[in-house]
């Protein structure tokens, strides 16, 4: 199919974009391109303003301060990638970009973008959820920052507004002892799509899992805190969860059941259940193996 007839329009600065915007009745921000493209084509959805953020410099800064980890919105994934900023902090980041798409998409398409979408699949919302980020929103010359994990509100539905830009991801610094590990499963090794994710943030303090957040992907129609494996896990000994442990199998299990997948042509709910319930168990397994090896360090 052929892209409707609209306005595209580059600026320079976020101001700018901000009131082109504005003025527009129905101007729409583009990133990488990478979703919204394809939708456009097939017709999905319709703009008289594409407003061109690949300009704006501000939203492609990665930097930090004492207390967070500051990711630009426009960041695309293979910068994210090679960031050693990023590598030094949170490796995890870096490893969840490196299982997006194909190199070309990655190499194009941007974390904002990533997390605007709103797919259920989505790669690095599940991460970025378990080490409590938060995304900041530009309206006019208003800023707000809403914690990653209620910005979703379904499948292709988060809380970006009419005239909104995110600008920047937000990930605050955890305690020493802290370890967090990405598990995706697909289809294909590569420029595959997610059937089951999850992803695993642990705090060590004497041995004792003094903190966690396990995130569930793909099986939902948002990516969600599974409360209930992250209640099984925290204050537990480490020793407690060993491989093939009876903790560390309740806590699959846990997951298992606060995720409510569907059947569809990647694979049926109870098939994705059990591929959860393992990947799991290993994320718990390697998330503790890194926070034990930062504790020695």
């Amino acid at each position: 199919m052929y892209i409707s007839d609209f306005n595209y329009h580059k600026p320079k600065t976020l101001k700018e974009a901000l009131e082109l915007l504005h003025k527009s009745d129905n101007g729409a921000p583009i990133a990488g391109g990478t979703d919204m493209l394809v939708e456009l084509k097939q017709g999905l959805r319709q703009h008289q303003d594409i407003i061109s953020l690949t300009n704006i410099e501000e939203l492609k800064v990665i930097n930090e301060d004492p207390d967070q980890l500051y990711i630009g919105a426009g960041t695309t994934h293979s910068e994210i990638i090679a960031s050693d900023l990023i590598k030094k902090i949170y490796p995890v980041i870096a490893e969840a970009a490196s299982k997006v798409g194909t190199a070309q998409i990655r190499n194009t398409g941007t974390l904002g973008g990533n997390l605007c979408t709103g797919s259920s699949c989505c790669d690095t919302a599940p991460v970025l959820i378990a080490l409590g980020a938060g995304v900041e929103i530009a309206n006019g010359s208003q800023l707000k920052i809403i914690p990653l994990k209620d910005f979703f509100i379904h499948n292709k539905q988060t809380m970006i507004k009419k005239g909104d830009i995110m600008t920047r991801i937000i990930v605050p610094k955890q305690a020493s002892c802290v370890g967090a590990h990405y598990e995706k499963f697909g289809l294909r090794e590569a420029a595959s799509i997610s059937v089951v994710s999850v992803a695993v943030m642990v705090q060590l303090k004497n041995n004792i899992i003094n903190d966690a957040c396990i995130v569930i992907g793909a099986v939902a129609p948002t990516a969600i805190i599974s409360q209930r494996s992250t209640n099984v896990v925290k204050g537990k000994n480490v020793s407690e969860l060993t491989e093939n442990s009876t903790l560390l199998k309740r806590a699959g299990k846990a997951a298992a059941e606060d995720s409510v997948p569907i059947d569809d042509i990647r694979a049926g709910a109870q098939y994705r259940r059990d591929i959860l319930n393992v990947l799991t168990q290993r994320a718990i397994l390697r998330a503790i193996e890194k926070a034990e090896s930062k504790c020695k360090n």
